[in-house]
């Protein structure tokens, strides 16, 4: 009885999360959409010190410039020497 019990809860659980998708399913998913989009706009803000676009469609930049990276000359590791291999037939 127990286990009849347990099977026909599980089975309104699943039923009702099925409507509720059906039901809600795109806006849950717009929203999730959003906030990607958020969070990736902010992560590129941070980076490049770009505002983004205005509603109007033209681009505008932050009052105070850009932080510029600190250029280092990268060093090129040495792994091994090349070496060419030919077929022999």
């Amino acid at each position: 009885m127990q286990f009849l019990r347990t099977l026909l809860i599980i089975l309104i659980v699943l039923v009702g999360l099925r409507l509720l998708w059906k039901a809600f399913g795109k806006q849950i998913l717009r929203w999730l959409g959003m906030k990607a989009i958020q969070r990736v706009q902010k992560s590129f803000e941070k980076r490049t010190g770009f505002s983004g676009f205005s509603d109007q469609g033209q681009a505008s930049s932050s009052a105070e410039p850009a932080p510029r990276m600190k250029s280092r000359p990268r060093e090129k590791k040495k792994v091994g020497e090349y070496i060419d291999f030919e077929e022999i037939d």
